[in-house]
């Protein structure tokens, strides 16, 4: 996620995956309690976990559920220090990687096919790059496999927090849905995060990239952009190849038009067809 407002707000979008330059401890010293496991039945035979961004929480995919448990049986994860989820000290992309793996373990979950939101999808692309054998398929929706930031932004960043965390929070969700009511919803989300956890991921982002892994990475992976980080229809492969997808070794791309952010609750119906058409069809039709 770019810092540099060069692009509007699909900058912003990014910028939600760097992190500030100093450190922080979570508030809790526990281990994190997500109990007990959200899942959904569905009747079918396929398994499918859903992992939320930054400052989100497992309750945004509930209008999409409905449409999914037909053909999935479901699972929401939910980020350490997010909604009804204990912190977890000093929470970084690789411990939510690893705690991931433990939730897939504990529930017995085979061959899933992984949704991962904004930074949900970031750690969704990790553990499908060190697991490949145990993923069915990969869904990231407005994530990127390159977050790099330079020093002067992440000390611009962690300025800002350090200032005023609540109006930094404030100031990157107000504007990630034209729909007032929506955006009302994940500011206060946001901001009921657990300050040191999303500090504390923020910081781990900054560094990420893992653009240079994914031509080894045989599992079918689609993208899903939404206007506000794909504005150009046209521009889509390029913006693509710019975000650090240009070494992809499966690639399938959807751009959802009139979208912001938050597509799943904006437009969740027609989410849950793309993610149920890309999760069960043997050659599922996308741009490629």
């Amino acid at each position: 996620m770019m810092i540099k407002r060069t692009h509007g707000y699909r900058n912003i979008v990014l910028a939600l995956a760097v992190v500030a330059i100093f450190s922080a401890t979570a508030t809790a010293q526990e281990e994190p309690r997500q109990g007990p496991p959200e899942i959904h039945e569905g009747r079918g035979e396929h398994e499918m976990i859903l992992i939320h961004g930054l400052g989100g929480d497992a309750d945004i995919w509930d209008d999409c559920l409905p449409y999914l448990k037909g053909t999935f049986k479901v699972w929401t994860f939910e980020l350490a220090g997010h909604g009804r989820t204990r912190p977890i000290p000093s929470p970084t992309i690789g411990k939510e990687v690893e705690r991931l793996g433990a939730f897939i373990k504990d529930q017995g979950i085979t061959y899933p096919t992984l949704v991962g939101h904004a930074m949900g999808g970031m750690i969704a692309l990790r553990y499908t790059i060190d697991h490949p054998a145990d993923v069915g398929r990969l869904i990231v929706l407005d994530a990127a496999p390159l977050q790099l930031a330079s020093e002067e932004q992440k000390a611009a960043v962690g300025i800002e927090l350090a200032n005023d965390y609540d109006k930094f929070v404030y100031s990157r969700f107000i504007n990630m849905t034209p729909n007032q009511e929506i955006t009302e919803r994940i500011v206060d989300t946001a901001l009921r995060t657990d300050s040191a956890t999303f500090i504390s991921l923020l910081m781990s982002s900054f560094d990420f990239d893992v653009s240079g892994q994914l031509y080894s990475m045989p599992v079918p992976m689609l993208v899903v952009g939404s206007e506000l980080m794909f504005p150009g229809k046209d521009q889509s492969k390029h913006q693509l190849e710019h975000y650090g997808f240009g070494k992809a070794r499966s690639l399938s791309f959807k751009r959802m038009g009139g979208t912001g952010h938050f597509m799943m609750l904006e437009r969740p119906v027609y989410l849950a067809s793309v993610l149920l058409a890309f999760g069960v069809s043997a050659d599922p039709q996308f741009d490629r």
